[in-house]
């Protein structure tokens, strides 16, 4: 049985009756947090450990046949099958089959043999090195066949230093965060910061909920956008800042997984995968709002404020004083402090807003009748500005109207309020656009 974290390195697992299996290797995390998996092993660390298990039942099993030092298999015959480990980049642990001869280790045979094994070794390292993984398996093969067939005095003792020094040659180099390729450090991957393995959880499983027990979108999306957008403050974009665009590969290659890892959370219909497609899109629409939100808490007397404000310090140095912190980081990563699902929430109340005006300047005219100037809400004759300071006037009331509106008044609103409000700010757009048509 093999174990995986999340969607990291899969695991030769470790059992103890009656405790959770960990990985072979030790590994860094609570037992619990793992789950099973039938996917090859590809911890080189884990291999390392079953290779090492492998060679000590094979030298128990060798020094149970005292007396007779040439004995491979019982009852082997002069030209015997033998099994043999492959190793493999990938981390497999095999067992093949090959025919061998004895070689005795004190006769020339044997040594010549002992002399091939070391040049195999000397070629592994070369092919692990470049990640060749269908030679090194080949050599492997050729190289446990000798090594299985080394007997006499002294065999049990070389099989062990043999099959130990091909084992270190052999494993393929595993591509570090600090691995330097061509005067660069390569770049870290999405699971290497920390945290991010436990929010790609929380986003993927709010995910899958969302799917089968057919939730709310908006309510989802919000859950998801805040843990994804988390783990984005956490990453580091190409200029090694965090990554608050989530422009950089692992923050893509972040949200990618999480809609492979939530698509294994519930029945693959065609139903499910367009519910999870717009789930999906939901979430990455309200993570600008849910970066907005972050920018404006960096303005707040909290400690959440100030946390917010440790991570981008680098960034603040050098803020003017009079310049809110909000603002400085949004112009740096040339975003804004208001998300898209509010700015077109503004625009819709501007929108109406406009319309109610217009409706209640129809009204009054309509009111006053032909001829009236002095009655009350109409004082035309008195006003001697004007169109270009009249227009001025109202286009400034206007937008300083909207800006007291709050959109979560228009949320909370009974249903026969936003419907009057419809149909007023609906008559107002009518009424902007023949005033947007009468400037062109």
């Amino acid at each position: 049985m093999n174990i995986q974290l999340g969607s990291g390195k899969v695991h030769a697992a470790s059992e103890t009756p009656g405790f959770l299996p960990l990985p072979k290797c030790g590994g860094n995390k609570p037992a619990e947090r793992y789950r099973k998996t039938a996917a090859d092993v590809n911890c080189k660390a884990c291999f390392k450990v079953v290779l090492a298990e492998l060679d000590r039942e094979i030298a128990a099993y060798e020094d149970t046949t005292p007396g007779n030092p040439e004995v491979v298999t019982p009852d082997a015959p002069e030209s015997a099958t033998v099994s043999h480990v492959s190793n493999t980049n990938r981390g497999e642990t095999e067992m093949a089959e090959t025919t061998a001869t004895k070689l005795d280790v004190t006769e020339d045979a044997g040594k010549a043999a002992l002399e091939q094994i070391d040049a195999n070794i000397e070629r592994a390292r070369s092919l692990a090195e470049a990640d060749n993984a269908e030679a090194l398996e080949e050599l492997g093969a050729e190289t446990e066949g000798i090594i299985s067939a080394l007997v006499g005095k002294g065999s049990i003792k070389a099989k062990k230093e043999k099959r130990a020094e091909w084992a270190a040659a052999a494993i393929v180099p595993e591509k570090a965060v600090k691995k330097v390729t061509e005067g660069k450090i390569a770049p870290k991957t999405w699971d290497q910061y920390a945290g991010t393995e436990e929010l790609m959880a929380i986003g993927a499983e709010k995910l899958a909920e969302g799917v089968r027990l057919h939730l709310k979108a908006s309510t989802v999306a919000a859950e998801v956008a805040s843990a994804t957008f988390d783990a984005w403050t956490r990453m580091e974009n190409k200029a090694g800042d965090p990554d608050l665009l989530g422009a950089g590969d692992a923050a893509k290659k972040f949200s990618g997984e999480m809609l492979r890892l939530a698509g294994e959370g519930f029945e693959r219909t065609y139903d499910n995968e367009q519910s999870l497609k717009r789930l999906a899109r939901s979430a990455q629409d309200q993570r600008s709002d849910v970066r907005a939100a972050w920018l404006r808490s960096l303005d707040t007397d909290t400690k959440e404020g100030a946390e917010r404000r440790a991570i981008v310090a680098k960034q603040l140095e050098g803020k003017p004083e009079d310049v809110p912190a909000s603002e400085w980081i949004a112009k740096a990563y040339n975003t804004s402090t208001i998300g898209q699902t509010e700015k077109r929430r503004l625009e819709y109340q501007a929108k109406q807003k406009a319309a109610e005006l217009e409706a209640g300047s129809a009204g009054s005219d309509s009111e006053g009748g032909e001829g009236e100037g002095t009655g009350e809400g109409s004082d035309t004759s008195t006003d001697n500005s004007t169109p270009d300071e009249r227009i001025t006037k109202f286009a400034k009331k206007l937008l300083k109207d909207m800006e007291t509106a709050k959109p979560e008044d228009f949320e909370v609103a009974s249903e026969d309020t936003k419907k009057a409000a419809r149909e007023q700010f609906t008559q107002a757009i009518e009424a902007l656009k023949k005033m947007v048509q009468a400037t062109l």
